[in-house]
């Protein structure tokens, strides 16, 4: 059986994954869901680094306090890790509260969201095990104008 050799990697470099401007997301007539999100190892998207995973995805997430991350669905399954702050989170028809060190996992399109209640901004980092995600909303999330959300080395970050 042959195989096709993997393409060459570049060197191997630290990405601060706070350094990036991200994207102020908020849906109209809740507000309270608001949040900012940034996707820095998926090139094409917004201030994005030039270092890309082949099969892999990472949203960085900030929730200030008593915001909301709304519920949606995403195309993969999930891994939620929060590192500042706490959340409390709602997957499926289960809500669980996560501080800082504790992660969940979502499974693929079971609807869920994050919401602050805490008095620090929390931070929250989603792996995702594909280069490619489509997160569907309830409702209609801007600055996408648009219920659903691509993100993607050939989508960059954009709404459908």
């Amino acid at each position: 059986m042959a195989t096709t050799p993997k393409p060459e990697r570049g060197a191997a470099r630290a990405v601060d994954l706070y350094q990036f401007d991200g994207t102020d997301a908020y849906q109209e007539g809740d507000e309270r869901a608001r949040l900012r999100g940034y996707f820095p190892l998926s090139p094409g998207t917004p201030n994005a680094s030039d270092v890309g995973a082949e099969e892999l995805m990472l949203v960085c997430i900030e929730i200030e306090p008593g915001n909301s991350l709304p519920s949606h669905r995403d195309s993969n399954e999930e891994l939620l890790v929060v590192i500042d702050g706490a959340v409390e989170a709602t997957i499926g028809d289960e809500t669980i509260d996560l501080e800082a060190g504790q992660c969940a996992v979502v499974p693929e399109l079971e609807p869920h969201g994050l919401h602050n209640a805490g008095d620090e901004t929390a931070r929250i980092l989603g792996f995702f095990p594909d280069n490619e995600l489509t997160a569907t909303f309830e409702d209609i999330l801007q600055p996408f104008d648009s219920d659903v959300v691509a993100v993607g080395p050939d989508a960059g970050l954009e709404g459908r």
